[in-house]
């Protein structure tokens, strides 16, 4: 069937919610009864932001987006917002619905004020069109909860769950640790929903003078695990070390416990013979091991609004970029008709104690260097320096310019949202 058969309008939750919730259930996103009022709840709770394709009457793609805000450096906030959810139905393939609901749902998001846009990706490349680089890896530990040996004491935690305390444990989200690149997106209804959609959770936590403080989410698999921590909030590391305490001490029935490890925090450290436990159990069920993968990508939105953050130099330098964005020929036919525009074109970044971003007129300045949105992205969160981007052919420049970018983020940890979306 031809492109144009597909209408792309915006969300409507009476008349699509009951073809989003069947598109779910096809492709394996909800399978369970339980599971649908917080579907439901998911679309309700984000204002509308989102869009559908239609065909023939009957939505068959959505693109569902959140707004928030991310940790830059020490202290620096910025506007973020994330494509939060992408669904094609059977049906949809091959018409370009996801795509192009995609497109238009980032650059809606540069319309709404977002200073960069994110997103969790399936599979390495598809995303890369609309000017996403693909951000670091994430370390995930499996450990057999026996072999943690966690220095601090055990205090028995409380019970808490999303239906009775949610404003409780949405507040310690809001005041959680996030270092680098640490995301808040969402808003409470939306935290709500991504982990009650996970089947078997139970939520546990502790108070400090009388506040929830730190808690943790947990999905259960079975009556030995594995279990895997969907969701967790602290303050201070120490409070991060006693929610791993408290996992140590449920090793008399549960076999493997997955998590996702903290930037700041090394879990090895902590656990008893991982070399040989890793070799034991290598193949099974209750296989310990720390594997590395990366699952979510970051694109600049409003490029002025991400480089007045970085750190000062006392060098001032500009640098004319000639900058590439794909997501042009993918709004085409996308319905979007906002004001946001592609970041194509040439661009003096100029760095000193304070920086700017203009755009100039094309073919006006010679480039000092060339690269896409996508790798200029990765660069300025600290992802990679300009010079290794320039060493897998990402940038292209006169080797002097990337040493002087290295400058800028050489002192940025590596990012880590510390929250699913």
């Amino acid at each position: 069937m031809e492109n144009h058969a597909l209408e792309l309008v915006d969300f409507d939750f009476d008349r699509d919610m009951d073809d989003v919730l069947a598109m779910w259930k096809e492709v394996g996103w909800c399978d369970e009864e339980r599971t649908e009022p917080f579907v439901r709840e998911f679309f309700q709770a984000n204002d509308g932001r989102s869009v559908v394709a239609r065909l023939n009457g009957r939505a068959e793609s959505v693109a569902h987006r959140s707004l928030g805000s991310i940790k830059y450096g020490a202290d620096r906030e910025l506007s973020a917002g994330a494509i939060t959810a992408v669904t094609t139905s059977r049906i949809g393939r091959r018409l370009r619905g996801a795509s192009r609901l995609t497109a238009r749902s980032v650059a809606t998001l540069g319309g709404e004020g977002c200073a960069i846009a994110l997103l969790g990706m399936f599979e390495q490349g598809f995303y890369d069109r609309f000017g996403f680089g693909v951000g670091p890896y994430e370390h995930v530990v499996r450990v057999s909860p026996g072999s943690l040996r966690v220095p601090c004491e055990y205090r028995t935690p409380e019970r808490f769950d999303f239906e009775n305390h949610s404003e409780e444990l949405y507040e310690a989200v809001v005041r959680r640790h996030r270092g680098h690149g640490g995301l808040l997106i969402g808003g409470e209804r939306a935290a709500r929903t991504i982990v009650m959609l996970d089947q078997q959770s139970s939520v546990y936590g502790y108070r400090t003078d009388g506040v929830l403080s730190h808690w943790i989410a947990v999905e259960h698999q079975g009556e030995h695990g594995p279990d895997n921590v969907i969701a967790w909030a602290y303050e201070t590391p120490a409070q991060c070390l006693e929610l791993l305490r408290l996992c140590q001490e449920w090793s008399d029935q549960t076999d493997v416990i997955r998590f996702t490890e903290p930037v700041w925090l090394q879990a090895q450290d902590f656990i008893d013979a991982p070399g040989t436990n890793r070799r034991r159990t290598h193949g099974s069920k209750a296989s310990v091991s720390t594997e590395a993968f990366a699952w979510w990508q970051i694109r600049i939105l409003d490029l002025a609004a991400c480089v007045r953050p970085m750190v000062a130099v006392e060098d001032p330098f500009d640098v004319v970029v000639d900058l590439s964005d794909p997501i042009g020929s993918h709004l085409v036919d996308s319905g979007y008709d906002g004001s946001w525009e592609p970041l194509t074109g040439l661009w003096r970044l100029s760095f000193s104690e304070s920086h700017s971003a203009e755009r100039l007129p094309d073919g006006s300045e010679a480039a000092d260097l060339t690269t896409s949105v996508n790798a200029l992205s990765r660069w300025w969160l600290g992802v990679l320096p300009a010079s290794a981007l320039a060493a897998v052919g990402q940038m292209d420049g006169d080797p002097a310019i990337f040493e002087r970018l290295d400058l800028l983020t050489a002192h940025l940890p590596r990012p880590q949202p510390g929250w699913d979306f």
